[in-house]
């Protein structure tokens, strides 16, 4: 049991751990390389599980459905299960589908949503200045198995969101594990539609 530390001095230091686990000895994979893989796809589309553990709830939330990109800027989750709702981001702008109500987002009026926007498009479009704008990265591992930190720079959105952790093989992310500062943990299980 650690005593004598606050639950604010036990994140930091649970983010420091963090980074420095995804910081290599020896990096075998470059983020500019990676990115550049990224860079030259220009749709994707992959089926999603995802596993939602919340303290409110005594069992995680479990979604599945669908993720599509389209380069530069599109993105779009399908959920299907338990509840059909689909979130979908074109350009600066959020549209969220829950049964027969449609609402849109400025994602410049939401610093958190505008993150997690950023995280998934940046990474896919391979766009490096963006990612890096908004988080600071720590990649470790090799091109066939490499894990990329995303830990924000906004003092805001470190309120709520301390990191995001994708694992991948190449151009491709097959996980994604985003932490709340809440504490909330979420696991994306992705696979490609091609597979």
């Amino acid at each position: 049991m650690i005593t004598g530390i606050n639950t604010a001095e036990l994140r930091i230091l649970l983010l420091v751990v963090l980074f420095a686990i995804c910081q290599p000895a020896r990096p075998d994979v470059s983020l500019t390389v990676l990115l550049e893989q990224f860079a030259h796809i220009t749709a994707a589309d992959a089926a999603f599980r995802e596993e939602k553990h919340m303290a409110l709830l005594d069992t995680p939330l479990v979604l599945e459905g669908t993720l599509s990109y389209r380069a530069p800027d599109y993105l779009r989750k399908e959920v299907r299960t338990p509840e059909r709702s689909a979130f979908e981001i074109v350009g600066d702008s959020l549209h969220i589908e829950t049964g027969a109500e449609r609402r849109t987002l400025s994602l410049d009026s939401h610093p958190l949503i505008r993150a997690f926007a950023e995280s998934y498009r940046a990474t896919l479009s391979g766009n490096a200045a963006t990612l890096e704008r908004y988080f600071e990265t720590a990649l470790s591992g090799t091109q066939e198995d490499w894990t990329l930190c995303l830990l924000p720079r906004d003092d805001h959105v470190r309120k709520y969101l301390e990191s995001i952790v994708m694992r991948g093989h190449r151009g491709h992310i097959y996980r994604i594990r985003t932490l709340e500062a809440s504490g909330d943990t979420s696991l994306m299980t992705i696979t490609p539609a091609h597979d």
